[in-house]
């Protein structure tokens, strides 16, 4: 779980370097390049942090404080109904990102993410953001501004669920958007 917890860093470090050559970069097209793979990789360093702590809770040895559907959504699989009782199957069922990251921070709180939660209504500005990169109905232009945005949502979003979950923040927290990487 260790390599995953690196590789999940390692993902944001990667799209913070690249938000920081955007910012240094004259040429527009190879701003908006840095810009792309730097939200796009923000969302998958969140969606690897998602995993990494899901895959933790259910291998722990608490696994009976998750009914069947919270074990399901938690490992991303189907239930299915055998012997007479429900069960999580292995057949792949992929949930929302957000209702993975509702789920935990309710079950773990106590509280449903509402619209004092800033950092939460600023992660789902950045996957609107995401999706409409990756599921392009028109050109989309991005400014550093959304990007930077995106790039703390994910960062707030991850430290909240380490603060219930945990009890301590992310340990990247501090480094805020300056990445370790100089490439």
């Amino acid at each position: 779980m260790q390599d995953f917890d690196e590789f999940s860093i390692k993902l944001f470090e990667e799209s913070k370097r690249f938000l920081e050559k955007a910012k240094l970069e004259k040429d527009n097209i190879a701003q908006e390049a840095f810009l792309h793979a730097s939200l796009l990789i923000s969302m998958s360093a969140l969606e690897a942090h998602i995993n990494s702590i899901s895959e933790e809770l259910i291998n722990s040895p608490d696994i009976d404080i998750y009914n069947v559907y919270e074990r399901a959504l938690l490992s991303e699989k189907d239930v299915c109904f055998e012997k007479g009782k429900f069960g999580v199957s292995q057949k792949l069922k992929i949930y929302r990102i957000s209702d993975r990251i509702e789920f935990l921070y309710y079950k773990y709180s106590g509280k449903i993410v509402g619209p004092s939660d800033t950092w939460y209504a600023e992660l789902k500005k950045s996957i609107d953001l995401r999706n409409k990169l990756v599921h392009p109905k028109s050109n989309i232009l991005l400014t550093i501004v959304q990007v930077e945005n995106a790039l703390h949502a994910v960062l707030n979003t991850i430290n909240q669920l380490y603060l219930i979950i945990y009890k301590s923040g992310l340990p990247i927290y501090s480094l805020d958007l300056q990445s370790k990487f100089s490439f």
